[in-house]
């Protein structure tokens, strides 16, 4: 929400809005892509019931392993699509939106704050300066009271804003510092004709960008976790993030396993179609909260990582394995065969 203030409420122009909204759509679409999948496949596995067009395909001879080959292949299409996202383009776009919030709150001095007002750039800081002419500010006043103990009070007639390698300063000329102390009441004032003032000390974001986990790129996770280069509470995170990127593309063909094992076998009742779309929804949900359950957990138990990233693997191997067993021994699968008995006509009367 603060970075949302700083782009709506501090003077961004549309364009920096739309590019910085348009960086965080990548990470939205990772999420909601293997979701989106399972939708899909439900409503389409659906309509063929409704349409009796799935009682023909399987009066007319197609197996339950028939029927798995084009899912499997939507499956990888769509699993590919959301590995490249998770894997490069969501990294590389987050990465950027942070570079361009920390350029924004960078440049908070020189082309947001306002002439003529007092601006908290930070709780306890108040800068104020006159007008502007040039690049250099003009009448400059800033108040420092972040420390209860001592509160700063630079005056200067002019000043302005000096990029170097060791970072951004704020070179003040002909002015004054103003310390005072609550113990002592005692004010000491020095003046001076220039003063370098450090950015990083008084307005947010002008320090060095530091990335997190979530916001490297996967070659540099991969290196850092291989190479045992940070420290153990980064290196979870580390394992908890690579987890998560490569896990979450794998999903979708869980979804796809939960999706034909509910709705992949003929209907002949409404309502035990509307029952297997719930069942089929709620074992995606529950699947899908373990996955995210065991990358939170890697953070503390690290390892978990092999089994975090083959969770949805494994999910899919085995509700795929039951689903084509049952087909052959039951003629419906067992989790159609829970939702038949979910339907019975003594638990829900007779649908006409």
């Amino acid at each position: 929400m603060h970075d949302v203030d700083l782009m709506t409420m501090q003077g961004q122009s549309l364009l920096a809005f739309i590019k910085v909204t348009g960086l965080t759509l990548p990470a939205m679409a990772a999420i909601i892509g293997p979701v989106a999948f399972f939708i899909g496949l439900i409503v389409a596995l659906n309509r063929l019931n409704a349409d009796s067009e799935l009682a023909v395909l399987t009066a007319s001879g197609l197996s339950p392993a028939r029927l798995m080959r084009p899912v499997f292949m939507a499956a990888l299409i769509a699993s590919l699509l959301c590995g490249f996202l998770t894997l490069w383009v969501v990294p590389t776009s987050i990465q950027s939106w942070r570079t361009m919030i920390t350029q924004i709150r960078s440049d908070f001095l020189t082309k947001i704050v306002k002439p003529g007002r007092f601006n908290e750039l930070e709780k306890g800081v108040v800068f104020h300066y006159r007008e502007r002419s040039g690049d250099a500010l003009l009448g400059i006043f800033i108040q420092d009271s972040r420390d209860p103990e001592l509160i700063i009070v630079y005056v200067a007639e002019r000043g302005r804003i000096v990029a170097s390698k060791d970072g951004n300063y704020l070179v003040l000329e002909n002015g004054s510092v103003q310390r005072e102390t609550h113990r002592t009441q005692d004010a000491s004032i020095v003046a001076f004709q220039r003063y370098a003032l450090d950015l990083s000390q008084l307005a947010p974001g002008n320090e060095e960008v530091i990335f997190q986990p979530h916001e490297r790129l996967t070659s540099d996770l991969v290196a850092a976790y291989i190479n045992h280069s940070e420290t153990s509470l980064v290196e979870n995170r580390i394992a908890s993030e690579l987890s998560d990127r490569f896990s979450t593309p794998l999903f979708v063909f869980a979804f796809a396993a939960i999706a034909l094992a509910t709705l992949g076998r003929p209907r002949t009742s409404r309502s035990k179609a509307i029952t297997s779309i719930v069942v089929a929804i709620g074992l995606g949900a529950l699947i899908r909260v373990s996955g995210f359950t065991l990358a939170v957990g890697l953070k503390s138990s690290p390892d978990l990582v092999l089994i975090s990233g083959l969770f949805p693997v494994l999910v899919y191997m085995v509700i795929s394995m039951v689903h084509l067993v049952a087909s052959r021994t039951l003629q419906t699968s067992s989790f159609q065969h829970i939702t038949d008995k979910l339907t019975r006509p003594s638990l829900l009367g007779r649908v006409p």
